[in-house]
């Protein structure tokens, strides 16, 4: 689906294949039969449903031909900008939530004006809110989503169960409760009871640890306080009080309350969680392949660990329109918009969950195919999920906060200090690359 150190697997097995060769079978396009490049990064289980849906649109559309290419997200990357000044550029390329803002500033991707999205049949209002504005910039759209995942909370219902808790937590307080209760060390002595050695633990509450994947829970902590990365400017900012009050809740959680272990790693934490040696442990969805047969294993979405809303880090993948040549053909942006309206329909989109995404609009998530499925479990809130985007200067901030929140969860500088530094070099690199964005 995305990113190469994302685990994803064929989650729900390829419910609506038989469906998508006729679902939906007239397009906004009625021009003269043309060909149309699509490059993606589906390389991976994910690659073998989007070359049925390709192949689905092409067999509906006749005088449209969808060339599609996949190939790394990395290749992509370096490639964009040179194939859009040499005008070569494919007709639509998707591009991921970490990289479409810069793409959008520095030029290489073209505007889906209202009129756009109308005339091809394309209304923003079925998606989720939040992930369609991923892709928009200064008040402009330039994607549509056609794939999402998100951060959420694996829990070990047994282990809760056994010591006295019987839901999933949905607040801080209940998170906190939770996991003191499910905190036992190698003596007995539970979270919070005296003689407690917060150092030899049996079992532990929650698992942090150190990598960007941890760092999406300080994150996600920091919007539910109200906070964000950067303020109206596009500058670092996330050493705002509500995002330091944020980061100190968690990391409190290791060295004032004990019931996280410091200086772990994600897959360290994955196999205790495994191992049912953690109650709980956030992360993102793509791991739900190995828990989602075993009774014992449930998820949620991400307790509200601030205080203002439900929010969680989402990643998304969105269908974009690189900056074409002088001369370039309409019909060729219209079949390409066509396509674009078709690949993010309900039916389509349904289809496109069998390879671990999440829907991408509230139509797909009721659908009944999920009844009965683990990650229904999230669905009542995936309205509430953002990605890191929005600021051009994506590297820039995200490098300095993933550092600033590692230093803080090991206890190597105090929360504020390390979020002020990672602030501080933050801006320091964004001032040296501005003037390469619009």
């Amino acid at each position: 689906m995305k990113r190469g150190n994302l685990k994803l697997a064929i989650a729900f097995g390829c419910i609506g294949i038989a469906a998508i060769g006729t679902a939906q079978s007239t397009s906004s396009y009625k021009g003269p039969k043309v060909e149309i490049t699509y490059l993606h990064g589906f390389t991976g289980a994910d690659r073998p449903v989007m070359e049925q849906l390709v192949k689905a649109f092409n067999d509906a559309k006749p005088n449209i031909v969808v060339k599609a290419t996949a190939q790394p997200w990395g290749t992509t990357w370096n490639q964009i900008e040179p194939l859009v000044a040499g005008g070569r550029a494919p007709d639509i390329a998707v591009i991921n939530e970490d990289q479409i803002t810069r793409f959008i500033a520095r030029d290489a991707l073209d505007e889906m004006t209202p009129a756009m999205l109308t005339s091809a049949g394309i209304n923003k209002s079925r998606f989720f809110g939040p992930l369609f504005a991923t892709a928009d910039y200064k008040g402009k759209s330039y994607g549509v989503p056609v794939s999402s995942v998100a951060y959420v909370m694996f829990y070990n219902k047994d282990l809760l169960k056994k010591n006295g808790i019987n839901a999933a937590p949905r607040t801080r307080a209940e998170l906190l409760t939770a996991a003191r209760a499910c905190t036992v060390d190698k003596a007995g002595k539970k979270a919070g009871q005296e003689g407690f050695d917060k150092a030899n633990l049996d079992t532990w509450g929650i698992s942090l640890y150190n990598n960007w994947v941890g760092s999406r829970l300080a994150y996600s902590a920091i919007l539910q306080n109200g906070g964000s990365l950067t303020d109206k400017d596009n500058n670092a900012a996330f050493n705002s009080p509500q995002a330091v009050e944020a980061v100190q809740f968690l990391v409190d959680l290791v060295q004032k309350e004990g019931v996280a272990r410091g200086n772990s790693t994600e897959e360290a934490e994955l196999a205790a969680f495994s191992q049912g040696k953690v109650c709980m442990f956030p992360s993102g969805q793509w791991y739900l392949d190995r828990f989602e047969k075993n009774p014992s294993y449930a998820l949620t979405f991400l307790p509200r660990i601030g205080g203002q809303r439900d929010a969680t880090w989402g990643g998304s993948s969105h269908l974009t329109l690189p900056k074409q040549r002088a001369g370039y053909d309409a019909n060729k942006r219209a079949a390409a918009l066509a396509f674009i309206n078709w690949l993010s329909l309900p039916a389509q989109n349904l289809t496109w969950t069998a390879t671990g995404s999440l829907p991408t609009m509230k139509a797909v998530a009721d659908d009944k195919k999920f009844e009965g499925q683990a990650i229904s479990g999230i669905f009542d809130r995936l309205g509430n999920v953002f990605a890191t985007s929005g600021f051009p200067w994506g590297g820039q901030v995200l490098g300095p906060f993933d550092a600033a929140w590692e230093r803080a969860y090991l206890g190597k500088q105090a929360v504020k200090a390390s979020l002020d530094q990672g602030v501080s070099e933050a801006n320091k690199q964004i001032a040296q690359v501005r003037t390469q964005f619009r």
